[in-house]
């Protein structure tokens, strides 16, 4: 998701909520959602004033759905989803309580975390602030930090997803770019091409494959290898990610070997193409130079 607090994601809901500083969200403009997405509204709003944080959907679908009081295991989530239940059950469940409970300073878990979020409700409503608009990160060039292992654009709506592929390239000596979302992304692309692109599916507004059929149809970066990385374990979504011109896939939760050389695979066949290029250029411009010696020797005989 972008750097936006609230959206039209809500079920029930006709219109987005806007949350700018120092607001907080009125029961007439929630007058069209039930009371478990007013205290959904409500969580992210905590979450985002307190500690500059937010939900994924995914997260977001696991809290309406304890609110409501369903049964509803991690594993039929997870199937309705589309997710691997363990993804849900070891990295995306846990985050969750993780920050609920570091807003509300107090241990939260399934069986308490309604009651909890309603008492707050009535007690202390959250102020957000406006989020920042979402840019680019500066990132040196290969020349300047003294390597040219290789340029990796790294694409996903989660921040902490983006910091940790990106600490791992780092180590490795890989320059790294940053977009969190895919508009940034097409714009990072344009100012500087990179040499492999990590690319999330499950993004908003432009999702992973829509980002990748603009790439492939812009001439300038038609010819970068995009690896989708994905926690869709589905053979076709693979099979969609491979059709619109991916280069590879990797599912999440992902190994950091199988990035490392995932990636380091993409390089290599990127390096011989470009190679390959460099050398038909070459052997265009020698047939060039060689057309114009035999014309000039056919005048002169």
């Amino acid at each position: 998701m972008q750097f936006s607090v609230l959206d039209n994601r809500y079920k029930g809901k006709s219109s987005q909520i806007p949350v700018v500083e120092g607001q907080t969200v009125s029961k007439h403009r929630l007058g069209n959602m039930s009371n478990y997405e007013e205290i959904l509204v409500f969580a992210e709003e905590l979450i985002y004033g307190k500690i500059g944080n937010y939900f994924s959907d995914l997260q977001r679908t696991i809290l309406l759905t304890t609110l409501q009081g369903s049964r509803k295991t991690y594993d039929q989530i997870a199937d309705e989803c589309g997710y691997s239940p363990k993804y849900i059950k070891q990295d995306i469940a846990p985050k969750l309580w993780q920050l609920l409970s570091q807003a509300l300073e107090r241990k939260i878990t399934k069986s308490n975390v309604k009651a909890t979020l309603e008492h707050q409700m009535r007690h202390q409503p959250p102020v957000v602030k406006s989020p920042d608009p979402v840019a680019l990160s500066p990132v040196p060039s290969a020349a300047q930090k003294g390597n040219n292992k290789g340029n990796i654009l790294l694409v996903d709506d989660r921040p902490e997803n983006l910091k940790l592929l990106s600490d791992l390239l780092e180590e490795q000596g890989y320059e790294v770019q940053q977009a969190i979302n895919g508009v940034v992304a097409i714009q990072a692309s344009a100012i500087a091409c990179p040499d492999v692109i990590l690319l999330d599916i499950n993004m908003p507004e432009l999702d992973g494959y829509t980002v990748c059929q603009r790439f492939k149809a812009n001439p300038q970066t038609q010819d970068i290898p995009v690896i989708f990385i994905s926690a869709f374990d589905r053979a076709w979504d693979k099979v969609k990610a491979f059709s619109l011109g991916g280069s590879d896939y990797i599912t999440k939760p992902f190994k950091t070997v199988e990035v490392l050389a995932r990636v380091e695979n993409q390089l290599k066949v990127r390096r011989l193409q470009l190679q390959l290029q460099e050398k038909n250029r070459q052997l265009q411009q020698a047939l060039q130079k060689l057309e114009k010696i035999t014309a000039q020797s056919e005048l002169t005989d």
